[in-house]
């Protein structure tokens, strides 16, 4: 194994003009990253468990819905930071809004029995199967 450094994506001065829009657009999106929900989505025979990391955001600012089929879970977080010095003059001031929205399509739920619960960035939510609805069923073609 050697020992290279290697060149980071970011330097925007170092492009040269025949890449410039290649290069442009690669430092502009490398970094964009939507903000995802990770999910983990277990199924057992009466009900289906859902784990959804929500880190940093507080219980009171995350949301879930279920509404025709679909659960959907958001939250927001919002971080605002002011230093001063020993004068009160502002030396810096930072902002940071964080929202997470994502959505799942989960059929045949007893609405009224949803349970859900948060601790330490993970929601947990389960949802009983409703067995009375009607489960769809694929039809033979002859």
């Amino acid at each position: 194994m050697s020992n290279e450094i290697q060149q980071r994506n970011s330097d925007t001065y170092n492009m040269t003009p025949f890449n410039f829009f290649e290069d442009f657009s690669r430092n502009l999106f490398n970094d964009f990253k939507p903000n995802l929900i990770k999910t983990d989505i277990h199924e057992t025979d009466n009900e289906y468990f859902v784990e959804a990391e929500l880190p940093g955001i507080p219980k009171e600012n995350i949301q879930v819905t279920y509404e025709n089929g679909v659960l959907t879970i958001s939250g927001q977080n919002q971080i605002d930071k002011a230093t001063e010095d020993k004068k009160g003059r502002l030396l810096r001031s930072e902002r940071s809004l964080t929202s997470v929205r994502r959505q799942y399509l989960i059929e045949n739920i007893k609405e009224d029995e949803i349970k859900a619960s948060y601790s330490d960035g993970i929601l947990k939510l389960t949802l009983p199967k409703d067995s009375n609805k009607e489960i769809k069923k694929a039809i033979p073609i002859e």
